[in-house]
């Protein structure tokens, strides 16, 4: 391999950790110890400061993904979440004795014997033998009656029941007020979902996250805060691929990051 394509492959692994970080996807996906080697090797044939810069850039790229492991397992770890990596291999770890343990301390049955004694069956037999027949029982339910009425299309949008308009014309509608909150810079995200109501806050989020899923906009995140940045594009961009991000909107957290409570 030449030092140039070596040079090239550094870059690359620049880029990723770049990408891995703006989009706040999961940092694990890059093998650091992997590259922590590769730049080893690199190092000790670089031969110009520029190299040796480019190095460094690189390590430090690494330390940030590093950091941002040890974020994402503190997160993932408060809201009680569990790789099935993790689990897999916790499960593969204990022996058949210990799992045959956990199963019986876990296990609920719905009935056992031992909770039912003869009597309890007795008594059930003779319920369900001097049941009257359901035919009978029928006349006892009060007689069903249906109405049929209308309502305006006003009326239905204004129960949230039908849109205004298509879709995609709320989807440039709403792009529209992204772009004019953020004043054709960036915004936080919670600054811009901010709202009297907590319904019309899970409103804006969930319409932003269709602007975020079709290109429209973009999301950083910004560890100093805890925040993502909204990036809105002039134009629709292509997307490629697709990553999850999980923004936790509860109405707990909307009332600690609205009203501060």
């Amino acid at each position: 391999m030449s030092f140039k394509v070596k040079r090239e492959y550094v870059e690359r692994i620049i880029s990723t950790c770049e990408r891995v970080l703006r989009r706040g996807v999961d940092p694990f996906t890059i093998e650091v110890e992997r590259y922590i080697k590769y730049l080893r090797d690199f190092l000790s044939q670089s031969s110009s400061t520029e190299d040796l810069v480019l190095d460094l850039e690189a390590l430090e790229a690494l330390s940030r993904v590093v950091e941002f492991q040890g974020r994402w397992v503190r997160d993932k770890s408060s809201k009680l979440y569990f790789d099935p990596l993790i689990i897999e291999a916790k499960v593969k770890s204990l022996s058949l004795s210990d799992l045959a343990h956990i199963l019986c301390q876990a296990m609920r049955p719905i009935a056992s014997v031992r909770l039912i004694s003869r009597m309890g069956f007795e008594e059930a037999a003779k319920y369900w033998v001097n049941l009257p027949p359901l035919r009978g029982r029928w006349g006892r339910l009060p007689p069903q009656t249906s109405t049929i009425e209308s309502i305006s299309f006003e009326d239905l949008i204004r129960e949230r029941l039908a849109l205004k308009g298509s879709f995609s014309e709320m989807i440039e509608e709403f792009w529209g007020r992204v772009k004019e909150a953020s004043k054709g810079g960036k915004i936080y995200y919670w600054d811009f979902i901010r709202s009297n109501s907590f319904e019309e806050s899970v409103l804006k989020a969930y319409m932003l996250s269709y602007l975020v899923s079709y290109g429209y906009v973009g999301l950083d995140y910004d560890p100093k805060v805890d925040d993502y940045l909204i990036i809105p594009y002039e134009e629709k961009v292509q997307v490629s691929g697709s990553n999850s991000i999980a923004i936790s909107i509860s109405y707990d957290e909307w009332l600690r990051r609205v009203r501060g409570v």
